[in-house]
């Protein structure tokens, strides 16, 4: 690939980190009560709709600064 051995390292460290906190987390979410579960898995639907809304920002309402 041509990257240094220490760039892999990191990416490979930093691919394990996520790896461990998914992991936790989906451990914490296995544990919760039903009603808790229910409650997080309908504020993350709610999360994912605002922020696929947020993601489209039509060019016309960006402002174009001139004589930068």
């Amino acid at each position: 690939m041509g990257a240094a051995d220490w760039v892999i390292r990191n990416f490979d460290d930093q691919i394990a980190g996520y790896d461990k906190s998914l992991g936790q987390m989906r451990n914490t979410l296995d544990h919760l009560p039903e009603h808790e579960r229910t409650a997080v898995e309908e504020a993350a639907r709610e999360l994912r709709k605002a922020r696929s809304v947020a993601a489209f920002v039509s060019l016309e309402s960006l402002k174009i600064r001139s004589g930068v």
